[in-house]
């Protein structure tokens, strides 16, 4: 059960939509609604290249005011709390996991939510990477509704586990799940003989309806075949885990992972 809900926001006007489907997210659930407002200080370099460094540090303090003013006003009814997060943007990545780990399900919009569309990927990847929390990226306009059938990107990894165990979460009892394999190879480890045959018996265990896909990619790419079959199934939730393939993690994800992480129409869970 969902109490604590936390959404990340930027210092610009692009969010009012993803702000309201948070609060209607957190109303649903009935559970208690935080906003981060990450607001990255201009780096010295920033103000050399566009303005004297006063005046892009003025800048920023009064953009940083009027959007805590602007969310506040709206938010004032459902006794939300907005808090501002202003550090070097550096510092403003390693902040954003840990104040994650005080919630128990973080909230991105879509990037078209965000002016700064390199600050809310870095600080995407950080906190599903570092947080230890199920991160959801719900799309603009979403209705808020009952988890009921979710299709879940199976590649036999302990994010992939992770990122199924934290849907459980929010899944409701008896649920369809699709589980979706691509492209994979029967093996010892891992997928076993029979890939997602496996992982469906243990969720057909707990009450779920399961239905397994082993699809080929045929030149497409996995994010690709994904959303596909989240559109075709009319799921409510797209599942994934996770995974960084380099020691920078800030800057890369795991193929599938990062070509998502704009979005897509339907919500996707990222667990790691």
């Amino acid at each position: 059960m969902l109490k604590d809900i936390l959404a990340f926001v930027d210092t610009g006007e692009a969010d009012e939509q993803f702000l309201k489907d948070a609060l209607a997210f957190a109303r649903f659930h009935d559970a208690h609604l935080s906003i981060a407002i990450m607001s990255a200080i201009p780096t010295p370099d920033y103000a050399l290249a566009y303005a004297p460094p006063y005046i892009a540090l003025t800048d920023f303090l009064k953009a940083s005011e009027e959007k805590q003013e602007r969310v506040a006003k709206l938010v004032a009814r459902d006794g939300v709390e907005v808090r501002i997060l202003s550090d070097d943007p550096a510092v403003l990545l390693d902040k954003a996991p840990v104040q994650a780990r005080y919630a128990d399900l973080i909230l991105f919009g879509p990037a078209a939510a965000y002016t700064s569309q390199r600050l809310r990927r870095r600080l995407l990847e950080n906190v599903a990477l570092s947080s230890g929390r199920p991160v959801i990226v719900l799309p603009d306009g979403w209705q808020p509704k009952v988890f009921e059938h979710l299709v879940l990107g199976w590649n036999a990894t302990a994010e992939a586990t992770r990122a199924l165990a934290e849907a459980r979460l929010v899944a409701v009892p008896g649920a369809r799940i699709e589980v979706v394999t691509v492209d994979a190879d029967a093996s010892t480890k891992g997928h076993g003989s029979d890939p997602g045959a496996d992982i469906a018996r243990n969720l057909s265990r707990h009450g779920y309806a399961v239905t397994v896909h082993a699809l080929a990619s045929e030149g497409r790419s996995q994010a690709e075949i994904l959303t596909e079959v989240a559109r075709s199934q009319r799921a409510d939730l797209l599942v994934l885990g996770a995974a960084a393939h380099s020691r920078l993690r800030e800057l890369f994800l795991g193929g599938v992972t990062h070509d998502l992480l704009e979005g897509t129409y339907v919500p996707i869970l990222f667990g790691h």
